[in-house]
């Protein structure tokens, strides 16, 4: 809305409530309308500073009241008209009361009339929007919240305005959240309820497959234990996970002030901080942030995303991460199936068989691929990057590309494991990395790719590995790796599943889902450690003789 059609609105709205007075009472105070006078000249002064409305903005944005279907509680609108003007208008028509018109308004949408509609909460209560098969508007419902709520409730309410029974095709959502990191709160608690529900995050297959709510979920073992790190180490009682050059060289100091003004940490009568069990809620924590400064607020929750990182990655190198649902594919590396064996699975479950699948990951980048990615918007400290240490007289190579511009955050990408994971600030990263030109570059890269094939990083810096010369399978930074997964009918043999993992106990008897994205097919099924694949094939092969009415040798008791 205008900023002159809101000093006109009011000037109306004023005189008229003025007069009413004075009709009122008889009396037509000179004193009075000198202050009412000396009040609108101040606020026409002030006008042209106030922000515009934003669900006006909105609307005229988007073709105006014409194109766009307005489902609102409010009663009238300032609209911009073609000479540049702006005039407030009441939402009402003729013959349509304002108590029918949002339903008036959603027929318009959903009969096609309208491409774009603006609903609110105050107007959600019993309108559907999806693509329903009765009705004209079969389009693709692309459903965009601009301000997640506080309840998750109401979040999955507002979601099924246009996710119902029934509909030609499933919406599309987009959700907006700034960059203040208090606010990724509200993503946190929707994420929660949706993966508790089994919806739209991970873990169905029919589920989105680009972008999923996981990543804003804190509220897990992992981002409890990374609270539980920060607070601590905040006041003193253990030491960070991070590098504490990452942040301003006073932070934990405003930190401890900060966290004790929002009582995330205590101070007893002798001066002690500590923290309390309940401090380690991780909803508290981010409610309790939003009251920080947004500077110190934001490098609060980057210090607890790295730590959060930390621990992860801690994790994964135990063996004990526990990601769900392994998910290949799903970051943009190559996936194809190498080789497939079937076995005739228990005949009480019919002719279903089961599949064991050898799947192999290419997660390198090529130099040609890295040229490619380079020479793409390129903005300024992109560009290729070499080791400043010299190893066994090699250089490592490194590609780097704007992640987020605003936040300084660099994405980086290796020859042999492709993407990181993690995001780095450029500042940091040219401590240890110089930018080189491509033809520079391009040695080290070709090397490193071609190497990491078969070659474990331990065995291409030192010339042997340790784990390889005791018999053992290395995959550190190898670029291509294989796994092995079992899909088809896996309740038929699941005694048997459970009992091979058992047998070989340790990180290797624990089941985790797979899903596997290939060309024109998906796999789902269980994740086969490599330590059990040739007891699994055995297992399976006496499961498929008993079933064809084979005697067998030896059989395993499981």
């Amino acid at each position: 809305m205008s900023s002159v059609g809101d000093g006109q609105a009011l000037l109306d709205l004023m005189s008229n409530s003025a007069m009413t007075t004075g009709s009122q009472s008889g009396l037509r105070n000179v004193t009075v309308r000198k202050m009412k006078e000396q009040l609108l000249a101040k606020l026409a002064l002030l006008a042209p500073h106030l922000p515009t409305n934003t669900l006006d903005e909105l609307i005229d944005g988007l073709g105006g009241p014409a194109s766009v279907a307005e489902m609102t509680g409010r009663r009238g609108r300032v609209v911009s008209l073609s000479n540049g003007s702006v005039q407030y208008q009441l939402r009402s028509e003729t013959d349509i009361s304002l108590e029918m018109l949002n339903i008036t308004e959603k027929q318009r949408f959903m009969d096609g009339e309208k491409s774009i509609a603006i609903i609110s909460e105050a107007a959600s209560s019993g309108i559907s929007l999806q693509a329903d098969r009765r009705v004209k508007n079969h389009k693709r419902r692309v459903h965009i919240t601009l301000e997640l709520p506080w309840s998750a409730d109401k979040a999955i309410q507002q979601f099924g305005r246009t996710h119902r029974s029934n509909q030609v095709s499933a919406p599309e959502y987009i959700f907006l959240i700034s960059a203040l990191s208090g606010e990724q709160r509200f993503a946190s608690i929707v994420a929660k309820r949706l993966e508790s529900l089994g919806a739209l995050t991970h873990g169905d297959r029919r589920a989105n497959e680009t972008q999923d709510l996981s990543k804003f979920n804190f509220d897990t073992k992992y981002g409890r234990t990374a609270l539980e790190t920060v607070l601590k180490s905040t006041v003193g009682m253990t030491q960070p996970q991070t590098k504490s050059g990452n942040y301003p060289p006073d932070f934990f100091d405003k930190c401890r002030t900060a966290l004790l003004n929002v009582d995330l940490i205590t101070k007893d009568e002798r001066g002690l901080l500590s923290v309390e069990k309940e401090s380690t809620n991780m909803t508290r924590f981010l409610n309790r942030i939003l009251g920080l400064p947004v500077k110190l607020q934001n490098h609060l929750f980057a210090y607890f995303i790295d730590t959060l990182a930390s621990t992860i990655q801690h994790a994964k190198k135990t063996g004990r991460y526990d990601s769900g649902i392994f998910d290949f594919g799903a970051s943009g590396e190559h996936v194809e199936v190498a080789e497939t064996q079937e076995f005739v699975g228990d005949p009480a479950f019919g002719t279903a068989t089961t599949q064991l699948h050898q799947v192999h990951v290419e997660r390198g980048l090529s130099f040609a691929e890295a040229l490619e990615k380079l020479n793409t918007d390129t903005l300024p400290g992109e560009g290729l990057y070499l080791s400043q240490r010299v190893r066994s007289g090699k250089q490592l190579a490194a590609l780097v590309k704007v992640a987020n511009a605003s936040a300084n955050r660099f994405m980086i990408y290796r020859p042999n494991t492709g993407l990181q994971s993690r995001s780095e600030k450029l500042s940091i990263f040219q401590k240890k990395y110089t930018k080189v030109e491509p033809e520079v570059a391009e040695k080290w890269w070709v090397m490193q790719y071609e190497s990491s094939l078969s070659v474990c990083n331990h065995a291409f810096w030192q010339g042997k590995c340790r784990h390889t010369m005791a018999g053992h399978q290395c995959n550190a930074g190898v670029r291509r790796r294989a796994y092995h997964i079992l899909s088809g009918s896996v309740l038929g043999v699941f005694s048997q599943l459970e009992g091979v993992f058992s047998r070989h106990g340790g990180s290797n008897s624990r089941m985790q889902i797979a899903r596997v994205r290939v060309p024109n097919k998906r796999l789902v099924g269980i994740l086969i450690p490599t330590a059990c694949v040739e007891d699994m094939k055995q297992t399976l092969s006496r499961v498929a003789l008993q079933a064809a009415g084979g005697v067998v040798d030896n059989p395993i008791t499981v």
